[in-house]
């Protein structure tokens, strides 16, 4: 069910892994059995701060049905990389597209506990179990933010906080784990 292009879910899919000199014609190559929404313009690529490609992308589609054939793409090569797609939803493509990238606001108050090189394939309880071993060590790199959106979390890697101190905000963290545990 499409809610329509602005706010709602529409059909959209998350693509990580993809090469940083990727462009939009070669992502809508790996997807050529799927119809792409407004074609090239429908591939939204992710930067970072710096302006840098991130590797990742989002790819509009114009139904539940493309929606699924994309995501058989799902761990497909590309080059000598895969690529891993998820679905996702415009609520979500509209966030990140608007807090990343050079032009993007302050990461310091956007409303997330964040966590920074964590291994690949660490697990929620290895998380909240790190954090309860060496609070002092993450108390020096997580960033205490301000917004939040529940969309967000199982593929962002960060937990939605509110107006909390620190300590709140890794409390929260863990709540939040266990709650997905």
């Amino acid at each position: 069910m499409m809610l329509g292009t602005e706010g709602g879910e529409g059909f959209v899919v998350k693509v990580r892994g993809l090469p940083w000199s990727c462009s939009a014609d070669e992502v809508q190559w790996v997807f050529s059995d799927c119809k792409i929404q407004n074609g090239a313009q429908g591939v939204r690529f992710i930067y970072t701060r710096e302006g840098r490609p991130s590797g990742e992308a989002f790819v509009e589609l114009e139904s539940e049905d493309e929606v699924k054939l994309a995501l058989k793409k799902d761990r497909e090569t590309m080059g000598h990389r895969y690529v891993e797609v998820s679905k996702s939803n415009n609520v979500e493509m509209d966030w990140v597209l608007k807090h990343t990238g050079p032009s993007s606001p302050d990461t310091a108050n956007d409303g997330f506990v964040r966590l920074r090189g964590l291994p690949f394939g660490c697990s929620k309880e290895e998380i909240g179990t790190g954090i309860s071993k060496s609070l002092r060590a993450v108390e020096l790199k997580l960033e205490l933010t301000m917004i939040h959106h529940k969309n967000l979390w199982p593929c962002s890697g960060q937990v939605p906080v509110t107006d909390l101190g620190l300590a709140e905000g890794i409390t929260a963290l863990e709540e939040e784990l266990a709650l997905k545990g």
